[in-house]
């Protein structure tokens, strides 16, 4: 008996630690607003905003207004290095870079970026209204239709394993080596002339071991299997529908989450449930940093656990 109630004792214990690491320490205090992206470092929260600019939030939940006159109040994207301890931000006018406590500054042509791409190697690519955008310390080089590029303007990119980018552009998906890209060569393609999307707006890529997740605007998520360099269709889910920036991430080893202007979806694609959320067009999602979720959309930011 005495065993029995120390193992029940031991177990409460867990319980309560466990329900005590699921909740944010404290909520942050901010204004209204209209989440458009976040990240975060191991101390602060980056919440973007599509018209307000970026807030800094501290793990007390203190929040501050980041003024710099690099900066747009137009957020699209935002990118953390741990490494380089600098946050990257796509915003209309561009690809601006931010130290912390130094400065922040612009790099490249100045037009609407869309997605930010942190690659293993600590580089950056940008895409965007002018293509790609490829940022190796102070040196910036621009990939468009003005340099021959099949893509136009770019929404989403993801990375896989063995280093081949994927391109998520308003004319498809293109994938291949990122250094032929970054020269210019050919892309293979995917998209609704191939008959492997069904729209050609791709807003959203994730790469989950051999699958790349393609988030499109408004006809759901279409699957594929990456094997030996190849893209093969395995499922769609048109009910997704329409698939917000950056909208795709994984909440365990086999369970997504799906930001859609319709709601915050968790699942697999073909079978997933709406999760109850206090804003209805969700427009980003983060690992909260004591378990849980911070939960970003256009009526502002919250936090809920997913699983």
């Amino acid at each position: 008996m005495k065993t029995l109630a120390l193992l029940l004792t031991l177990g409460f214990r867990w319980l309560a630690s466990a329900a005590a690491q699921a909740e944010p320490a404290h909520l942050p205090e901010l204004p209204s607003l209209n989440v458009a992206a976040l990240a975060a470092s191991d101390s602060q929260l980056f919440v973007g905003g599509f018209d307000a600019g970026l807030y800094v939030v501290e793990r007390d939940g203190t929040a501050r207004h980041l003024d710099d006159p690099a900066l747009s109040p137009q957020i699209n994207a935002l990118a953390w290095s741990e490494r380089e301890r600098t946050l990257w931000l796509g915003t209309a006018r561009g690809v601006t870079r931010c130290k912390l406590g130094v400065g922040c500054e612009r790099l490249g042509p100045a037009s609407a970026v869309h997605a930010l791409l942190l690659r293993r190697d600590g580089s950056l690519i940008a895409g965007g209204d002018a293509g790609l955008i490829f940022v190796e310390g102070e040196r910036t080089e621009s990939i468009g239709k003005k340099q021959g590029a099949s893509y136009r303007s770019v929404w989403s990119l993801a990375e896989s394993g063995d280093g081949t980018l994927f391109v998520g552009a308003i004319n498809g998906l293109f994938w291949g080596d990122a250094r032929a890209a970054r020269q210019g060569g050919k892309l293979s393609r995917a998209s609704i002339v191939t008959g492997a999307l069904p729209d050609d707006w791709v807003t959203a890529l994730f790469v989950q071991g051999s699958r790349v997740h393609v988030g499109t605007y408004n006809s759901g998520v279409v699957s594929f299997q990456w094997v030996a360099g190849h893209l093969s269709s395995e499922s769609a889910d048109p009910t997704l529908g329409y698939v917000n920036p950056a909208g795709v991430m994984a909440t365990s080893d086999d369970t997504l989450a799906f930001a859609t202007m319709d709601g915050l979806r968790i699942g697999v694609p073909g079978k997933t449930k709406l999760r109850e959320t206090q804003g209805r067009d969700i427009t980003a999602i983060l690992p909260a940093w004591r378990g849980g979720y911070w939960i970003g959309s256009r009526q502002g930011l919250e936090w809920a656990q997913l699983q």
